[in-house]
């Protein structure tokens, strides 16, 4: 055989999982979100800042940026991120409500797996709530770092 295929053992399979919300504003800073959700923010960047404050001539946020995640772990998974999301937020309907009108609200999930398979669960109940809080669902997956097998020619 003139290729020799050499594989390794299977790589685990080691799954994680991230979840925050996101809300973006044009017109309001991130530190007025705050104030009217009630809620401390994990980060929070202001329209006009640096992309990359130790750079001077980074390019400049085109919009205020407040995000809370989840609190969970990344071996946690994606169904307990939202779920602890959405009882963090709950009783701020109304309020999303009203900062739609000048936010864009976003429930930004990560998710990855080292052998490239992988999937969730997200059960009705819980995409119900999310809808009803306004929350745009935004999925970001992200493929195996690690090479299964080589091929050697």
């Amino acid at each position: 055989m003139p290729e020799e295929l050499t594989t390794r053992p299977p790589l685990p399979d080691t799954k994680w999982a991230a979840g925050s919300i996101r809300i973006t504003s044009r017109t309001l800073r991130a530190d007025e979100i705050s104030a009217r959700l009630g809620i401390v923010p994990d980060e929070l960047f202001e329209l006009g800042s640096l992309m990359s404050p130790r750079n001077p001539r980074s390019a400049r946020r085109e919009s205020s940026v407040w995000i809370r995640r989840s609190g969970l772990g990344n071996h946690s998974e994606l169904e307990k991120h939202v779920a602890a999301l959405v009882r963090l937020v709950r009783d701020c309907r109304e309020e999303l409500t009203r900062l739609s009108a000048e936010c864009e609200l976003e429930l930004f999930l990560g998710f990855g797996g080292e052998n490239g398979q992988g999937g969730c669960f997200l059960p009705a109940h819980l995409l119900a709530e999310v809808g009803g809080l306004g929350l745009d669902v935004v999925l970001d997956l992200y493929p195996p770092t690690s090479e299964v097998g080589v091929v050697r020619g």
